[in-house]
């Protein structure tokens, strides 16, 4: 037990304890005895004897001591790992960790676009040398005057250390931020998707102030609460592959936010773009499509609908296909405002049924994005009552010969057998699952 007063390693006189609350170690406040520095300093040591517990802390330490120099990085002045206990010296930061801020970073947007994109870069300095932190939350980030360090490299990945978690049963991490995939198996295997579902997370709770295991949009603007939830998919695959393309998300949608250059003029550039090429060239490039629907879902819904309209039949071809496939349900989600709001003209239901058809039809589209477009189309001919529309509808339908899409459909034809679905003939259809379903449904009403 360290008191006051105790002298560490005949270099530092303790004044007293900062925190006790870390799971492996203890911050006391410490004055040297001998190097006169201009800041106050904490010295942190390993209180668990564990050999789990001190590979892990002098691994962090190591880690810390390499970043030297780093600004983004919290400043450690001095440490000995051959020290019982190992230790290491770091600067005070006075003002706190960002949880202490919240209230002040959410009064302005402005202060809101500092702070997120300060931890993007925070963070970036790790994944720039292929290292993970796996512990992301507010209270990881200090604050340095304007300056925001990332602090806490207890559970971060070190390349080459023959110290990291040995099975890949084992994680770690905080409760309400920890990423799917961690509980299985994933912790030991991290990489950027992690740690962009944790940023996630962190920006969430910076704003509300509320529980990060369930994401409420309730008070955060839209185009930021669509970057919340994107970097919290499930699917790692459909979160951003990098901090690079967060962060042009998080300027991107500032720009709309705070009216600067950018917005729909740079939506419509990239469809332009797009167009011309597949038009002249017969290609794409996966960049500009992926860049495309991520400003689109970030514009406000009045603008997303009039883009929507833009949009030529020969996105939806490309839409469907791999690689750009994984932008597939945030483009979806959008075309969906343009359905819900029915602010297009009965004979326009055509069209979005023929276009959710063009990924319906996709080899590469997953059953459950088939089935949405599907929704769609059904939802667009009801509310206008286009028989056109309907007949596209009904080919969908009936054309289904793959049973695992078959029970999706089928839970369609029960949702809408009110509607002209309930008409289509049980003989018609190329599934059983969905011949059953509507027989089902007439019987049910007789």
């Amino acid at each position: 037990m360290l008191d006051a007063g105790d002298v560490i390693d005949a270099k530092y006189i303790i004044d007293g304890v900062c925190s006790n609350a870390g799971g492996m170690g203890t911050v006391l406040f410490v004055t040297p005895r001998k190097n006169v520095l201009k800041f106050r300093v904490v010295l942190k040591y390993c209180k668990d004897t564990a050999d789990e517990q001190l590979k892990r802390f002098r691994r962090e330490v190591r880690l810390l001591a390499s970043f030297k120099g780093n600004s983004k990085v919290v400043r450690i002045v001095d440490h000995n790992l051959d020290h019982d206990p190992p230790y290491f010296v770091m600067k005070y930061y006075d003002d706190g960790d960002l949880l202490k801020h919240a209230p002040t970073i959410t009064q302005s947007l402005e202060a809101q676009e500092y702070v997120i994109l300060q931890m993007i870069d925070c963070i970036q300095e790790l994944h720039s040398r292929d290292e993970f932190h796996r512990d992301i939350k507010p209270q990881n980030f200090l604050l340095d005057g304007n300056q925001v360090v990332v602090s806490d490299f207890g559970l971060t990945t070190e390349i080459g250390s023959e110290t990291g978690f040995t099975r890949s049963s084992v994680f770690w991490g905080t409760h309400g931020y920890i990423p799917p995939e961690f509980l299985t198996g994933g912790f030991k295997h991290a990489d950027a998707a992690g740690d962009v579902f944790m940023l996630g997370k962190t920006i969430y709770v910076l704003l509300t102030q509320r529980d990060p295991l369930y994401l409420v949009g309730d008070d955060i603007p839209a185009p930021i609460f669509h970057i919340i939830e994107r970097c919290c998919s499930i699917p790692k695959a459909q979160r951003y592959q990098s901090l690079a393309e967060l962060r042009q998300s998080v300027v991107a949608a500032f720009d709309v936010l705070l009216g600067r250059a950018g917005g729909v003029g740079k939506v419509k550039q990239l469809l332009s773009a797009i167009d011309d090429r597949l038009e002249q060239d017969h290609q794409y490039t996966t960049q500009e499509v992926s860049q495309f629907v991520e400003q689109l879902a970030l514009l406000d819904v009045r603008d997303k609908i009039k883009i929507c309209f833009e949009i030529p039949q020969r996105f939806f071809a490309v839409i469907r296909q791999q690689p750009v496939i994984a932008s597939l349900p945030g483009f979806l989600a959008v075309y969906d405002r343009l359905v819900e709001s029915q602010d297009y003209s009965w004979s326009y239901a055509e069209t979005i049924a023929k276009n959710m058809k063009t990924i319906f039809s996709g080899e590469d589209v997953p059953v459950p994005h088939k089935a949405l477009a599907l929704d769609l189309a059904i939802r667009a001919a009801c509310y206008m009552n286009r028989f056109a529309a309907m007949d596209t509808c009904r080919e969908m339908i009936t054309s289904v010969d793959d049973e695992t899409l078959g029970l999706q459909v089928a839970s369609l034809v029960t949702k809408h057998n009110d509607t002209f679905v309930g008409s289509i003939e049980p003989s018609e259809c190329r599934s059983d699952t969905i011949a059953n379903a509507l027989r089902v449904s007439r019987e049910s009403e007789i």
